[in-house]
């Protein structure tokens, strides 16, 4: 099975949603913003609502999700991100956004480093990754000897990369840029609430933060970037 035929049989609401998350770390201004796996556009149309963004350009493996949404953005790329040659100019864009895309990729360095080259010297590189040590895939592996795909999530089933902390911060030093913040995201619900609360009451006195993170935030600077860390 293809990667387009895996992410056809995912609700819309894989490729909806409005990242937040990510909204949040970019400041007000004229920027000039691409992202890979942009899914609908929703997250660039609202930068760009929200005056955080001038331009906005994005990367879809299927244009079936992008259909509804392709002529609110300057210009777009359809197809596989590992397969088609983009022609954005070099040192163009103020920020990269991978939200949720690395993890699907087979060589996801040589993704960060070809659109490295597109983005500015003082640009940020942002790219949420799930987090394989959350306790919650620890105990079902070791409790249960369960190790279970599923349709979205740590363990989503189109996952070809599972990454620690560690391993997400040396995938970018492969690829020539270096780490300026690492942010833990928790889950959400119930069981989210309760991380949270735990995170935050023992998270300063134990080595226990990164069984509690669900996914990391990662904002990174080509290196020798005059960019500020926020």
């Amino acid at each position: 099975m293809s990667k387009k035929e895996l992410y056809q049989d995912k609700s819309s609401d894989y490729f909806s949603s409005v990242r937040w998350d990510i909204i949040s770390l970019i400041p007000d201004g004229d920027h000039r913003v691409l992202e890979i796996g942009c899914g609908n556009g929703n997250t660039l149309i609202t930068l760009q609502k929200l005056n955080k963004a001038r331009e906005i350009v994005g990367v879809e493996i299927n244009y079936d999700n992008l259909r509804g949404n392709c002529d609110q953005l300057d210009a777009f790329l359809v197809g596989d991100v590992e397969e088609i040659e983009p022609t954005f100019e070099e040192d163009y864009f103020d920020y990269i956004i991978f939200g949720d895309v690395l993890e699907h990729l087979m060589d996801p360095a040589t993704v960060l480093k070809r659109y490295s080259s597109f983005l500015k010297s003082a640009g940020y590189i942002i790219a949420s990754i799930p987090n394989i040590k959350n306790y919650r895939v620890l105990l079902d592996l070791v409790l249960y000897d369960k190790f279970e795909y599923a349709d979205a999530g740590i363990l989503d089933r189109s996952h070809l990369r599972f990454f620690t902390r560690r391993e997400m911060c040396s995938l970018f030093e492969q690829a020539d840029l270096n780490v300026i913040s690492v942010q833990s995201k928790f889950g959400g619900g119930y069981l989210g609430n309760i991380d949270r609360r735990l995170n935050n009451s023992l998270g300063k006195y134990l080595p226990g933060r990164s069984f509690l993170t669900v996914q990391y935030i990662i904002k990174a600077t080509k290196k020798d970037s005059p960019a500020s860390p926020w």
